[in-house]
């Protein structure tokens, strides 16, 4: 094989794990862990035959993997270490600021979480990509959420809302949707919340993550609790849960034991 052989061979290699470790963050976070390990110890094995931007990439998935399974100073180390590679092209450099505002949030330093992602907005204009654009609007709105500012969580997920259209991917609708519903209960808008679920209902049946589907039930457990509905909330909790313990690493699951034992 020859030497220009090889390092396609390698960065193949490479991306196929980062690639593999992003598509089981929904299904199964050991799965999720140990790929994103192997991308990040080949990348750094192949790190003199691979673009910057592979190496880059392999960080930031193994920091982000790290991140959801609440190993957050860990996260913190290999994020950083994504960073202080050289430059990177723009839609690699926008996914590490994307990660990292993620970590912030978790970590309850909101301003610089929502300042991250306001620079990945400007960056993710420049290439004209909406779906994109809708996705930082959702996180950005979703860091203004836990920070308590209900105003700007709104705005930003009705600027996520108006850039979707028929093309955008069902994971992208529904993570935006969810927020928007769960903004518009934070509201008192309970009407909206339940046009906003039926509209939503359909793209989360297209998605097979039983995961997306406990949120779904998750969700109509919420707007039945607004709505003093509580026979029904309790249902939709107990298949939420049902759905949510096959992934019994999932961060959610405290949460939503908590939010059914207050019923």
């Amino acid at each position: 094989m020859s030497p220009q052989s090889k390092r396609v061979a390698n960065a193949e290699a490479v991306r196929e794990l980062v690639d593999s470790a992003f598509a089981a963050r929904y299904q199964d976070l050991e799965a999720m862990l140990n790929l994103s390990s192997k991308g990040v110890a080949l990348a750094e094995e192949k790190r003199h035959e691979i673009p910057v931007d592979l190496l880059v990439a392999a960080w930031t998935q193994y920091g982000n993997a790290l991140r959801i399974a609440g190993r957050f100073q860990e996260a913190e180390r290999a994020l950083a270490h994504a960073a202080a590679q050289s430059a990177v092209d723009t839609p690699t450099r926008i996914h590490l600021l994307e990660i990292t505002a993620s970590l912030r949030r978790n970590t309850k330093r909101f301003e610089t979480a929502a300042n991250l992602l306001t620079s990945a907005l400007e960056a993710q204009k420049s290439i004209g990509d909406s779906d994109g654009e809708a996705r930082l609007h959702n996180l950005l709105g979703i860091v203004y959420r836990d920070w308590g500012n209900l105003a700007m969580a709104f705005r930003s997920f009705q600027n996520a809302m108006d850039l979707l259209g028929p093309d955008t991917p069902p994971d992208v609708v529904v993570s935006t949707g969810h927020n928007f519903f769960q903004t518009l209960i934070d509201a008192g808008r309970l009407e909206a919340a339940a046009a906003a679920l039926v509209i939503l209902e359909p793209y989360y049946r297209r998605l097979t993550s039983a995961r997306i589907a406990a949120k779904a039930e998750w969700m109509r457990a919420r707007l039945c609790r607004a709505m003093n509905q509580l026979p029904a909330a309790k249902l939709a909790y107990e298949r939420a849960y049902a759905l949510l313990s096959t992934e019994p690493r999932s961060p959610e699951l405290a949460e939503l034991a908590k939010e059914m034992a207050e019923i």
